[in-house]
């Protein structure tokens, strides 16, 4: 299987069993969190070096999340952070970052933004997309 077809469908799964929703008052509508919204979440209170709690408390969930897929499947990484050396702080600094600098794609899925972003951040010696 390749690289991509593993981003697929790992970025699948976090989609359809973590994906926080929003749901539209209109219609009833579920919307998925877009990298835009996660943005401004993230923004909210935040300095270099002290993300608030929503954003790390979002990436570290994410983070293990996709751990856990990846182990259930026995797939390679598709990034490597070490949390020993990189505070969650700093991980969510970049990641803050990452979708600041994709802010061209702010209606896409939060979910595929941040794992691009973690492969770009944290990319594993063997594996990179």
């Amino acid at each position: 299987m390749s690289s991509y077809s593993k981003l697929f469908l790992i970025v699948s799964y976090l989609i359809i069993l973590t994906s926080p929703l929003v749901y539209a008052e209109d219609n009833g509508n579920e919307e998925l969190l877009t990298a835009g919204e996660l943005l401004n979440s993230c923004e909210e209170g935040s300095t270099p070096g002290s993300p608030n709690q929503y954003c790390m408390r979002y990436l570290y969930g994410y983070i293990q999340t996709v751990l856990l897929l990846q182990q259930a499947e026995q797939s390679p990484p598709i990034f490597c952070i070490n949390p020993r050396v990189t505070p969650i702080e700093e991980a969510t600094d970049n990641m803050i970052a990452y979708l600041r600098n994709q802010s061209s794609r702010s209606n896409e899925p939060a979910q595929q933004i941040v794992l691009e972003g973690l492969n770009k951040n944290y990319p594993c010696a063997t594996n990179k997309i």
